[in-house]
């Protein structure tokens, strides 16, 4: 059993998709059964226990306990680099493998659906998100770039772009102030929310 708070990589899939992005992440999962969650090794790869992979919606999401990341463990900065590298670099891995449209890294935060982005676009999730080249246009990805900011880190990946505001969540450690980061993830909400489906 994890104990909060949650680390999680969240990916918005739709429904349609869910089924191959869990076969794709979860051993043994037989076709035309969804599991709502699952109890798997190394889903994040931070802790030595069971970290859990569930669905939620058209949302996977893997978890693993947080508090790493959290309160006084951040003044270790050494140590959260190397912690955050590791969230880094599973969270684009899992980006290049499943057939997302966008996701991110999160801490006690949930992803929204598009629909939910639509109706409230002041979320806090994207401040290190991956979105899909493959699932969304290139005017609505460049517009996401131009709001993060010229501080945020930007990375062309396999089936998209990934972006970070938290230099802890990337190989250069560029980051934006998190208020500032919070301002721009809510602008950046309502742009995902509207060209999303």
């Amino acid at each position: 059993m994890l104990d909060p708070p949650f680390l999680e990589l969240e990916y918005y899939v739709g429904r349609l998709s869910l089924e191959t992005a869990v076969q794709q992440l979860a051993d043994g999962v037989k076709p035309g059964l969804i599991p709502s969650k699952l109890a798997i090794p190394s889903a994040v790869g931070l802790s030595h226990k069971m970290e859990e992979l569930e669905v939620i919606g058209g949302v996977v999401v893997l978890r693993t306990e947080g508090e790493l990341l959290c309160g006084t463990n951040r003044d270790d900065r050494a140590r959260l680099r190397k912690l955050g590298g590791r969230v880094y670099r599973r969270f684009v891995h899992v980006a290049d493998q499943i057939p997302s449209v966008y996701g991110a890294i999160l801490i006690e935060y949930s992803l929204e659906e598009p629909k939910a982005l639509r109706q409230d676009p002041r979320s806090l999730a994207f401040r290190d998100f991956f979105l899909s080249s493959e699932h969304l246009e290139r005017n609505a990805i460049d517009e996401v770039i131009r709001l993060a900011g010229s501080e945020a880190y930007v990375e062309r990946r396999l089936r998209g772009v990934y972006v970070s505001m938290s230099g802890e969540f990337n190989p250069k450690g560029q980051g934006v102030l998190p208020l500032e980061a919070q301002e721009r993830s809510a602008r950046i909400s309502g742009v995902i929310g509207r060209v999303a489906r």
